[in-house]
């Protein structure tokens, strides 16, 4: 068989492939100049269009599209919506974190079952290379591996958690989340980077599954953890204190008296710094980091506490360990750039408040933005008490604004909602335009009305 035979196989193929219908071919060859049509009747002795030439055409039609497809697909990413990933969420069952030191060292380690109901179920919590917490539903089992020491507790008496009620956080990233920029580079990876604010971080989502794969310096994965992940085990030569209802308790390490005590301890500090009461909430704060050195807030209200004494080099020194200690903390970069205001070293000031600035006009919409900073200047917050509504959670951070720029661009607490409108869109151009920090301590300030409890 020739090879222009063979040809008008397969066109005729192709035409039997896409049926009778010739109207799609009648369509496209009605659309060839005149002239063209007038030079082949010459050339080909004037004979009326083939069926090759219609097979021919379909088959360049069809090309035509199929290449398009491909092109398409390979090219345009589907527009990507944050309602996605909450969607996605909803169907999460496991969720295992990494977080890596700067080296890129395992610095901890957490897997968490999900309920139905967003609830966490179970959880493990590890600092390489040993466990410290277990939780397996009913009992926390907490390692601490320096005494070779296990102390259980109920579950209802102590419990560790990632984010709490998961609802709540994918309820925030559906209505405040941001796209911060999609189809970019993650590690070598495509991603979508989202705001999600009450994660206080940046996230990067995976374009296929629709799922954060890190958030801040965390990295994630969904898949099922090995067998006896959550089941409480004694290593060999641990002793075991076992703390729940019911159960023989036995004679209570000294250390962890201690430990009980600091916690003790820091539920006084707490109340003290927020009743002005500095140098007993300093006090009490210095015997909880020395005897519990991981708890963040401990060191952040310490530095507080000193900073309100006019000691500030020693609250420099506190907030700073807190930063080394964590990442994304802007309530604390703003603490400690006040700090450095006050002992004249404004370069080092302006590099802090430069840092918290672009969270600070944030919040003036979103709320959940601001939460770390209401949390970081009211100690009882966490236990439910001075809960500050909306407009005092805008005025709060208006007036430390105003404190760090001198700039004065509206909103009072009795303006309509659209004079206050104007004045957050003015704080967003003059931050878009200028954002220039002047530290202004006799700063005007919108007043609050005392909260009745």
């Amino acid at each position: 068989m020739t090879g222009q035979k063979n040809i008008e196989n397969k066109l005729e193929e192709l035409g039997q492939a896409i049926g009778s219908d010739e109207s799609l071919v009648d369509n496209v060859m009605s659309g060839i100049d005149a002239r063209t049509i007038v030079e082949s009747n010459r050339i080909e002795r004037r004979f009326t269009m083939s069926r090759l030439m219609k097979f021919a055409a379909a088959a360049v039609i069809i090309i035509a599209v199929v290449f398009l497809i491909t092109f398409l697909d390979k090219s345009v990413t589907p527009t990507y919506a944050i309602e996605q990933t909450v969607e996605a969420f909803e169907n999460v069952r496991f969720l295992h974190l990494i977080r890596h030191d700067e080296s890129g060292q395992v610095e901890e380690e957490r897997w968490i079952e999900i309920g139905m109901d967003g609830r966490q179920v179970r959880y493990r919590q590890g600092k390489p290379p040993g466990v410290f917490v277990i939780e397996d539903g009913e009992s926390t089992a907490v390692y601490h591996n320096e005494k070779n020491t296990v102390v259980v507790y109920d579950r209802e008496d102590k419990q560790y958690q990632w984010v709490g009620e998961l609802g709540k956080f994918l309820e925030n990233l559906r209505q405040q989340g941001q796209i911060i920029e999609q189809n970019t580079n993650y590690r070598g990876r495509l991603v979508h980077k989202i705001l999600w604010p009450m994660m206080n971080a940046k996230c990067y989502v995976d374009p296929v599954t629709k799922l954060p794969i890190a958030i801040g310096n965390t990295e994630f994965s969904y898949e099922e953890p090995p067998a006896g992940t959550f089941e409480i085990v004694i290593p060999e030569g641990y002793a075991v204190v076992d703390m729940r209802p019911g159960h023989e308790t036995g004679p209570i390490p000294e250390w962890l008296q201690t430990k009980q005590t600091a916690d003790e301890r820091f539920h006084q500090a707490t109340h003290a710094l927020a009743e002005g009461h500095y140098v007993e909430a300093a006090e009490l704060f210095e015997y909880v980091v020395e005897h519990n050195p991981g708890r963040n807030w401990a060191w952040f209200w310490l530095g507080k506490a000193y900073y309100e004494q006019g000691k500030y080099s020693l609250a420099i020194e506190k907030f700073s360990k807190v930063i080394d200690m964590m990442t994304d903390v802007p309530y604390c970069n703003y603490a400690r750039g006040l700090a450095y205001a006050q002992l004249g070293m404004h370069k080092a000031a302006t590099e802090d408040l430069q840092v918290c600035l672009p969270w600070m006009v944030r919040a003036l919409r979103e709320r959940s933005a601001a939460l770390l900073f209401e949390y970081a200047d009211n100690s009882l917050l966490r236990y439910g008490k001075n809960k500050p509504s909306e407009r005092d959670v805008v005025t709060h951070m208006i007036n430390r604004l105003r404190f760090i720029t001198g700039q004065n661009l509206g909103y009072t607490r009795d303006a309509t909602d659209e004079e206050n409108e104007i004045a957050i869109a003015a704080w967003e151009d003059w931050y878009k335009n200028s954002g220039q920090i002047k530290f202004t301590p006799d700063v005007e300030f919108v007043p609050i009305p005392a909260r009745q409890e």
